[in-house]
């Protein structure tokens, strides 16, 4: 019997309007599982049976202007979510387009216009990085809000760590650079509820579809202060960082966390280096995310394709790999 009482995975969000809390974190451990369940049956169903291994960093309503999503559209948004699994079941592993495939053979296969996913002309180039502002505006100038939008994944790491976990955070967008933050403030602040933890470790963080490759995103980081490259100018409390990018994703179109974050960090000394048996560090790009966005009256001739999705990062081969290697206690 697979023993999940010591797993936690802490799922962050990303910007933009969301479903219900009980609804996204629903349908997140649905698209994660069901990933799963194409590598790992067994860890598929343990993971269904015990719910409590899952947690939401849910921190939309921390923002003035937020309105959940509709039951309607929520619905329809399942509809999709069920279209990118059943393309993940078909053509299995081959959902994940690697370093050594043909990324342009892959997506001609499919029909899809490469030069179009390449120049990131989608629905994601002008809405979602019109909306990644507002939120970002909001986290840079009101300190209230931002320290509401950092508090359920503060809380959600101290009753992991207090419970004896090891947790995992997957994170999404703009909840990438959330998540940073706080492994940051559990790294270096002084004070109550932060200092006491300061020992403590998140066995993987799994980044989705970040802007932390962009400058004016790491202007925003608490480690801005410490332009110097120092300790203080990373996190220290991670075991493993794999991060996603996604063809045609224009927030995460940077390729650069090896040199920005990993080769500095594994320098320092802050997160162990890559072995042949234990890869900590990982930056994987060009992967497929064929999430078609809901349809409804403001988009009806728009492009229908969003590879920023979260639902089609959740279905990634490798991901699911990972988690099932953290739950079968397989990471070093």
């Amino acid at each position: 019997m697979l023993n999940l009482a010591k797993k936690r995975i802490i799922m962050i969000h990303g910007l933009d309007s969301k479903p219900p809390k009980k609804t996204l974190h629903d349908l997140w451990r649905y698209t994660l599982i069901e990933n799963i369940r194409i590598i790992d049956k067994a860890v598929a169903e343990a993971l269904r049976e015990n719910q409590e291994v899952f947690e939401s960093a849910y921190w939309a309503n921390a923002v003035p202007h937020h309105i959940p999503d509709d039951t309607q559209y929520c619905r329809k948004l399942k509809r999709q979510i069920n279209k990118v699994l059943e393309e993940r079941r078909n053509i299995k592993d081959k959902f994940h387009v690697g370093v050594k495939e043909s990324v342009g053979a892959f997506f001609k296969d499919r029909g899809l216009d490469l030069a179009k996913l390449l120049t990131g002309a989608l629905t994601v180039k002008d809405d979602v990085i019109k909306r990644l502002f507002k939120e970002i505006e909001l986290y840079d100038q009101d300190q209230y809000i931002a320290d509401r939008i950092r508090l359920p994944l503060e809380e959600a790491l101290r009753r992991a760590w207090d419970d004896g976990c090891e947790p995992i955070i997957l994170s999404h967008s703009m909840g990438t650079f959330i998540a940073y933050d706080v492994l940051w403030r559990f790294s270096h602040r002084q004070v109550q509820g932060f200092k006491e933890y300061r020992e403590k470790k998140v066995k993987i963080l799994v980044t989705m579809g970040s802007p932390l490759g962009e400058a004016a995103i790491r202007d925003l980081l608490f480690s801005k202060y410490h332009t110097c490259i120092s300790e203080r100018s990373y996190f220290s409390n991670v075991s493993y960082w794999h991060n996603y990018a996604c063809l045609g994703d224009v927030v995460a179109h940077q390729k650069n966390f090896s040199d920005l974050f990993y080769a500095p960090m594994q320098k320092l000394n802050l997160i162990p280096g890559n072995t042949k048996k234990s890869r900590r560090t990982i930056d994987y790009s060009d992967l497929h995310n064929p999430f078609e966005v809901v349809s409804h009256s403001g988009n009806q001739n728009k492009e229908k394709r969003n590879p920023h999705k979260s639902y089609g990062y959740l279905a990634q081969p490798r991901l699911g790999s990972w988690i099932v290697d953290y739950c079968r206690e397989l990471l070093v």
